[in-house]
């Protein structure tokens, strides 16, 4: 009895060497490629950082990271004075681009760089009349069909007697606006031509201290059918 026993111990023993032996070529393996990927993880956080990038968003398990050199550009761009580069188009993937903008619009709202900071999201299918509400908004106008506010912008055409269409909307944030010395209009995600005439956003002659940030991820929506004045490739 005493033998049959030792003889289970002894072959139970010799299963769990066998078992513990094939496990650690395995054990090792994954050692190594865990080695591996933080060796790599390291390397490329200290290309960015030798390339001048910032962690800006990491927080949902992807990092982000901004050029600072894309950031001093569009900073550049956005304090230069020119009638020939009021709009400026920044084009990259979607959420590289939108943080890129984030990042210089707090940046400008930190330098009191503009009296009027306005952003808005314009989408495959612009809703202009959204559009016009979340501008007027941001600077103090109120779209009804009061007769006050037609008459504090100047319009006295408007009034009681009929709902404003676009043109006449357009109109009268064209006029508020120019009230504004600088403003900075952020457009999120454009996916064709804008009309920025229809939507009442005045710039150039008609008001140089308006600037334009249009982000895409379309180079040609941005250059040829926005013709922007002045074009940042935010590329990762």
């Amino acid at each position: 009895m005493g033998a049959c026993i030792s003889s289970m111990v002894r072959r139970i023993k010799q299963a769990m060497e066998a078992c513990v032996s094939s496990m650690v070529p395995q054990i090792k393996k994954k050692q190594a490629m865990e080695t591996r990927c933080v060796s790599s993880e390291v390397w490329q956080r200290k290309q960015r950082e030798q390339r001048g990038w910032d962690l800006i968003c990491g927080s949902s398990g992807v990092d982000i990271y901004i050029d600072n050199k894309v950031k001093e550009q569009i900073m550049s761009a956005l304090s230069v004075r020119d009638q020939g580069e009021n709009i400026i188009g920044l084009c990259g993937p979607k959420k590289r681009v939108e943080h890129s903008a984030q990042t210089a619009i707090r940046r400008a709202e930190k330098d009191h760089s503009f009296q009027k900071i306005v952003t808005t999201t314009v989408t495959k299918k612009p809703d202009i009349t959204k559009i016009q509400t979340e501008i007027g908004n941001a600077i103090g106008l109120n779209f009804n069909d009061k007769t006050y506010v037609a008459v504090s912008t100047g319009c006295t055409r408007f009034g009681n007697s009929k709902r404003m269409i676009t043109a006449e909307r357009a109109d009268l944030l064209c006029a508020k606006m120019k009230e504004l010395q600088t403003v900075l209009i952020v457009m999120y995600d454009l996916h064709g031509r804008l009309n920025l005439g229809e939507i009442g956003i005045p710039f150039g002659e008609d008001h140089n201290g308006c600037k334009i940030l249009l982000t895409s991820t379309s180079l040609e929506v941005l250059s040829k059918q926005m013709k922007v004045h002045k074009l940042i490739r935010d590329m990762a």
